[in-house]
């Protein structure tokens, strides 16, 4: 897979990014987790509070060093959704979650 421009909600993300895993249900925390159980010592979680999340929820990441990843849901989901939902890992640039949480903070600042 090579990375690809991500557009979310019509802007541009990262253009660093590719998709790893075909969709399947799960959620960011039981993700995260599950990488952190795989590599206890070289994955570090990264969280993402409610208030700057588009979608009002808290969001997880987690990275390896080397790269960042998330599950990811295409799309809003309904709040019964968050727990539960269809989506994939994506793979980003290591600083990826920096660059996503100073996007947030400005998006907020601006009052989007």
């Amino acid at each position: 897979m090579a990375f690809e421009k991500l557009y979310f909600n019509s802007r541009v993300v990262s253009k660093d990014m590719m998709y790893i895993s075909k969709s399947f249900y799960s959620n960011c925390l039981i993700e995260a987790i599950k990488a952190k159980i795989r590599h206890p010592i070289k994955v570090k979680i990264k969280y993402i509070p409610a208030r700057l999340n588009e979608v009002f929820c808290p969001h997880l990441m987690w990275h390896d060093g080397e790269y960042t990843y998330d599950f990811w849901a295409c799309g809003h989901l309904k709040p019964y959704q968050i727990l539960w939902h269809k989506g994939t890992i994506r793979q980003s640039e290591y600083d990826y979650y920096d660059k996503c949480i100073e996007t947030l903070k400005k998006w907020k600042e601006r009052g989007r």
